[in-house]
């Protein structure tokens, strides 16, 4: 396998880069970065990555990491931090929308993206901590809510064609050495799904599903158990 994962120097980005070299000891990764400098010593040395600095906007720099790529593990998200100062335009489904574009050239059909649970499932049912949640960030973070929104529709409607699965999560919980770190898998108000999650957890869920199909065109929510 040769895996690509875009956003690699985030804090999620890094666990799922662990976990696929965990578990595909063997296989090539390849991480698109702004910024290598940026990238963690065991991953920036590791043998098996190969990594790619480039700029979401350029079309080139994406087509040259998508080359000869297998699955796309994409842990891109806009953020609260800058809060009412963030861009009124969809900057980060905006690059979502190129990515698709360009695995869709490359003919690369699996794609894994993280988002919140802003984004909404039709098999989705009332659940008031997550529905206050998503409130709250809608209100102090207007239009980092409406790009993370709008990832949601890109990957739906831009990637239809493709073995899309949009991973959503919440607030994470600490992952501590002695816990197992598991996750839930489930829709809003299923009874199994709660607003936090797991980090490690995740990240061993992405890994898990780049090659199972029981998630395709399917956005889980991810929660702790």
């Amino acid at each position: 396998m040769r895996l690509l994962i875009f956003g690699a120097t985030g804090t999620m980005g890094v666990l799922i880069a662990r976990r696929f070299l965990s578990v595909y000891p063997s296989c090539t990764l390849i991480l698109f970065v702004r910024d290598a400098a940026k990238l963690p010593m065991d991953l920036a040395d590791h043998k098996s990555i190969v990594v790619i600095e480039g700029q979401l906007d350029h079309m080139a720099d994406l087509s040259k990491a998508m080359e000869g790529v297998d699955a796309v593990v994409a842990s891109l998200g806009p953020t609260g931090r800058k809060g009412p100062f963030y861009p009124s335009g969809t900057p980060i489904a905006s690059a979502y929308a190129r990515i698709i574009a360009t695995m869709k050239q490359h003919g690369v059909l699996r794609l894994i993206a993280l988002t919140t649970p802003s984004v909404r499932d039709p098999d989705d049912r009332f659940d008031l901590p997550l529905v206050l949640l998503r409130q709250t960030f809608a209100t102090v973070a207007r239009n980092v809510a409406k790009d993370i929104v709008a990832i949601g529709n890109v990957v739906r409607a831009d990637g239809a064609p493709l073995d899309w699965t949009l991973v959503r999560l919440a607030l994470h919980s600490r992952d501590e050495p002695t816990s197992s770190c598991a996750v839930v898998p489930g829709y809003m108000g299923d009874g199994k799904t709660g607003p936090r999650s797991s980090r490690i957890g995740a990240a061993a869920f992405i890994i898990d599903q780049l090659e199972r199909r029981e998630w395709v065109r399917k956005a889980p929510l991810l929660s702790a158990p």
